[in-house]
């Protein structure tokens, strides 16, 4: 065969039944083929099997091997077909840069975003089901090495996912992906279903004022620093006793009981990094056991506010470094861990963390995510962590 080396794309499909791959990998074991890539996936009772074989040392001539596998096709009752492949196309092959893409819909999205991969020249090289039964987490292995822009890419799939409301990430595809052990947590209108500082408010009588700074500071209009010490200052004189009726009554966002439960029950390492107030986050990390928990410390005096933040205050950039700071602590690499929240406070944290999930978000958060989650939906991360129902 000379020293090019010659390469064969082999495809088999056909009805399913045991043996079949020890009966091709049998063949070209006898006949010193080497298996450079293998793919197989069972549809109900109908098989696909891919293998792309190295022919450059075969002991036999190519027909030979090939008529051999067609023969054993045959007996099998399954369809066999091939094709060559050059060195130059190898090393393309070899130079794909791939993404995972996993999103919880319908055919219809399906549809939807497939055309806009195809429209970004981003080719689909797999399509898996995650859940059983039926398609309502498919996962998309696909090469972006001819798309020109991926950070417009990622925004037209997103955008796309919210349109449909269903839920999406686009992950660089790599060892980490599946592996992360630690999850950052933002507090107010993620991990619970509520804005505490609003609750505060409506006790103290100045709701409105207080919710309308909260708002610009969550679009990014105000500067989250300048935003709290207003809003805190506006709380001034609210008793002890409101605080502790709030914290009584505080509502977990759907579904994050059960995401806490399962992810600490495999040995992942939670905890809150909150722009709100330590009074209740530290309940919140004793209740659903957390292992830490990072918030704003309020001046506390004669059992009321005194309108005052005590200490460092968690902006965006102190939630960076708190999930960097953490990571090294418990020696976590950035790539092993999570971030989730909702607002532009959350921003940096999403952006540092290996995995970025917006929560419910708005748009200029989901810049920085790798995943868009939407509200009462908190279960579809497990998914995206390679986390099957049983488990």
């Amino acid at each position: 065969m000379g020293d090019k080396r010659d390469f064969v794309m082999v495809t088999v499909s056909g009805p399913d039944q045991p043996g079949i791959t020890a009966t091709f990998s049998r063949i070209l074991v006898e006949n010193q083929v080497e298996i450079v890539d293998i793919e197989q996936a069972s549809l109900q009772d109908f098989l696909g099997l891919s293998f792309l074989l190295d022919m450059s040392g075969a002991k036999q001539s190519q027909d030979s091997v090939l008529k051999d596998l067609l023969f054993e096709a045959s007996r099998l009752h399954l369809t066999l077909n091939f094709r060559l492949f050059s060195e130059k196309e190898m090393k393309a092959r070899n130079s794909k840069n791939l993404f995972i893409l996993t999103y919880f819909g319908d055919t219809r999205a399906l549809a939807e975003i497939s055309s806009i991969l195809a429209e970004e020249n981003a080719n689909i090289e797999m399509i898996s089901n995650l859940t059983r039964h039926r398609a309502s987490c498919v996962e998309l292995t696909i090469d972006v090495n001819g798309v020109k822009n991926l950070g417009h890419l990622k925004e037209r799939v997103i955008a796309k996912s919210h349109e449909l409301n269903v839920d999406l990430a686009l992950q660089k595809m790599e060892a980490y992906r599946k592996n992360k052990r630690l999850v950052f947590f933002d507090m107010d209108s993620t991990l619970v279903d509520m804005e505490i500082i609003d609750e505060m408010a409506e006790r103290a009588g100045v709701f409105k004022e207080v919710s309308r700074i909260t708002e610009k500071a969550k679009r990014g209009d105000l500067d989250f620093e300048e935003a709290l010490i207003q809003r805190v200052a506006l709380l001034k004189g609210l008793k002890v006793e409101a605080l502790e009726k709030i914290r009584s009554e505080i509502k977990l966002s759907e579904g994050a009981e059960d995401l806490v439960e399962t992810l600490k029950g495999l040995g992942y390492k939670l905890g809150l990094v909150s722009g709100g107030f330590d009074y209740f986050a530290n309940f919140l990390k004793e209740r659903l056991r957390l292992d830490f928990s990072f918030a704003n410390q309020l001046e506390i005096k004669d059992g009321a506010l005194t309108g005052k933040v005590l200490g460092k205050i968690v902006d965006n950039t102190y939630k960076a470094k708190i999930v960097n700071m953490v990571s090294s602590e418990e020696g976590v690499l950035l790539d092993q861990t999570v971030a989730i929240g909702d607002g532009a406070n959350d921003v940096l944290m999403l952006g540092q963390a290996g995995l970025g999930i917006a929560y419910n978000a708005k748009e200029r958060i989901e810049r920085a995510a790798n995943m868009s989650v939407g509200r009462a939906r908190l279960k579809n991360i497990l998914y995206i962590l390679g986390i099957s129902e049983e488990e």
